[in-house]
């Protein structure tokens, strides 16, 4: 009891500077694979407290890094996001993201829990969430490997310890046409951006046959540059998603063939790539539980997460597939029915009421990372469980 008291006094000690913090990594708001500035103050803040700190934490992603204190023993990790999103900035409120955990892991260090429990505590600076999924190249290149478990946690209008995810892959779509003048010479044109209507037609009607809780969902990027010519290039992104990567491979193979329609009905050629994939979350429950039960303890009221808050995809999945992890969530607007990815919520993510709930959240995610490394048989609990489920993947 007593190292779970200075762990929360700690947090309170620091609270000034990670709150201070928050704000700078708010204003630069810098987008996925730019966060050179972001992931520069971070890490000066986290040498600032006596952390030993690697940069990058491999060559791909020269925006990530390791930040790690303590000794031998199993080493959990917390992990670190700070990438923005274009015009309208935190809206996904990484910038708090961020912080939690860097303010769990100093308060885990100064309040000399690390060195009583053992082990280690460790911020992955991890880069390109929003777009890119770059935790499943922190995941392939190794960074994870010699982690025992791994926790994040997410702003959102609920508190809980549990994640619902959808697996997604994102494409890039081309179509390659001819130019010609669309009033004199229209019928020596082979129209681009017909043939990206037709696919977004033909999405349309694919969805009449698809499962409950599959989504597909795209943007036009490139329509032609002038109403009076015949457009001989169209682009498009596109995502689908659904509960399992199976499901996703499934609709995946329909969407090919909704692309070559529209190749075929136009004549153009295309280009049809798979840019981003994201794993479907796998909870590890053990750890759901007891960030649950450390979030009462911090006066944090938790709500069970349900498919009708709304729900999207993350690169935590990845993590989720080869170790014992979770990403869970705090309360930033009071409540309030506010999504993400709007100018609404990250008005919240900069708030007086968004910093205290991120360290709510730091203390909880703190207390977590302390139970699983003072008590071996908390950390056992959350490896079998990962290790039975993983026979499912």
């Amino acid at each position: 009891m007593k190292n779970r008291a200075a762990i929360i006094e700690s947090v309170d000690l620091i609270s000034a500077d990670v709150v201070g913090l928050a704000k700078i990594i708010f204003e630069f708001s810098e987008l996925s694979y730019e966060e050179y500035k972001s992931a520069e103050t971070l890490m000066d803040f986290l040498k600032g407290k006596g952390f030993s700190v690697e940069s990058p934490a491999i060559e791909e992603l020269p925006t990530s890094f390791i930040a790690s204190y303590g000794s031998s023993g199993p080493r959990v990790a917390v992990m670190a996001e700070y990438d923005a999103l274009p015009e309208i900035g935190h809206a996904c409120g990484h910038n708090l993201i961020c912080t939690t955990s860097i303010a769990a892991a100093v308060a885990l260090k100064n309040s000399g829990a690390i060195d009583e429990a053992g082990g280690t505590v460790v911020v992955v600076g991890c880069p390109a969430e929003e777009r890119g999924g770059a935790k499943r190249v922190l995941v392939e290149k190794g960074v994870f490997d010699d982690m025992s478990a791994a926790l994040i946690i997410h702003p959102a209008s609920m508190s809980t310890g549990f994640d619902i995810s959808y697996a997604l892959k994102t494409f890039s779509v081309e179509y390659f046409g001819k130019a010609a003048h669309a009033a004199a010479d229209p019928a020596k044109g082979v129209n681009a951006l017909d043939a990206v209507i037709q696919m977004f037609n033909g999405i349309s009607a694919m969805r009449q046959q698809l499962p409950e809780k599959v989504r597909v969902h795209g943007i036009i990027t490139n329509g032609g540059q002038s109403f009076n010519t015949i457009p001989d290039y169209s682009s498009a992104e596109i995502g689908i998603r659904a509960l399992t990567m199976e499901e996703v491979d499934k609709v995946s193979e329909k969407f090919r063939r909704v692309v070559e329609a529209g190749a075929l009905a136009t004549g153009c050629e295309f280009l049809l790539k798979q840019t981003e994939q994201m794993e479907e979350v796998y909870v590890n429950v053990p750890i759901a539980r007891l960030l649950d039960k450390n979030f009462e303890s911090v006066g944090e009221e938790t709500t069970p997460r349900t498919y009708e808050q709304g729900v999207g995809s993350t690169d935590v999945g990845s993590v989720t597939h080869v170790l014992p992890a979770i990403q869970g969530y705090i309360d930033i607007t009071g409540g309030k029915d506010i999504p993400t990815h709007t100018k609404e919520f990250a008005s919240c993510a900069s708030s007086d009421y968004g910093y205290k709930a991120m360290l709510r959240a730091a203390k909880a995610m703190a207390l977590t990372v302390y139970d699983l490394l003072s008590d071996q048989s908390v950390l056992k609990e959350a490896v079998d469980y990962f290790e039975e489920r993983r026979k499912e993947f």
